[in-house]
């Protein structure tokens, strides 16, 4: 009667925590979710994109995941603030995003814990307690407002651009080609008549007559 009783009793309890383990075992299935995933980070007073942020992501499927960190990944934003979620947290239930050196505008600090469900089918934006920016919230875009540093703020520095080469003064398409000045001729003086003497013409410079051999 004994062994009857208790032999009753554990298949009791067996049935009982049969139907637990059967639906935990099913919620800690992963589910392959292959859409893409942005995290964007801005600015929480003016909305700017803070480009070239280091990211640390931690995924999971409950909290006790993302505190203990089992799955993680880091990732650095481009110029327009934006990071795609890699391929191996996809398909957790919850990420957290930790912004290295700068504080989040959410009331708790340097991280942030969202649901991934919620992303991927409404869009998602963390609390904004920065200023008074807000962002349409956009399926699979997860916002992240965070306290700008003040080099993050700066505008890039435009490159020169660079001038054409002047062309050479003698193939310029412009320049008309140098002409050398003429050279006055030289009028060369009218010669005298014969005086008759036999003795040639003298040239007259300047209005005075010149002496040949045998003129006083």
């Amino acid at each position: 009667m004994t062994i009857a009783r208790t032999l009753s009793l554990v298949l009791g309890v067996a049935a009982l925590a049969l139907p637990a383990s059967v639906g935990k075992s099913e919620g800690s299935v992963p589910v392959s979710h292959p859409e893409p995933i942005t995290i964007r980070i801005l600015d929480g007073k003016g909305g700017a994109p803070l480009a070239h942020v280091h990211l640390l992501l931690v995924a999971g499927y409950d909290d006790r995941d993302l505190r203990l960190g089992l799955w993680s990944a880091e990732a650095i934003t481009d110029a327009r603030g934006r990071v795609s979620l890699p391929r191996a947290l996809k398909d957790f239930s919850f990420v957290e995003v930790r912004v290295a050196k700068r504080k989040l505008c959410a009331a708790h600090g340097r991280s942030f814990g969202a649901n991934l469900d919620r992303v991927r089918n409404e869009g998602m934006s963390t609390p904004n307690h920065c200023g008074t920016t807000v962002v349409e919230d956009t399926p699979g875009v997860l916002n992240v407002f965070a306290r700008a540093r003040a080099h993050d703020l700066l505008p890039p520095t435009a490159s020169p651009a660079a001038e054409p080469p002047a062309l050479p003064a003698a193939i310029s398409p412009t320049a008309p080609a140098a002409i050398p000045p003429a050279t006055p001729a030289v009028k060369q003086p009218d010669p005298q008549p014969d005086p008759g003497d036999g003795n040639p013409p003298q040239p007259r410079v300047h209005g005075v007559q010149i002496s040949g051999p045998g003129r006083a």
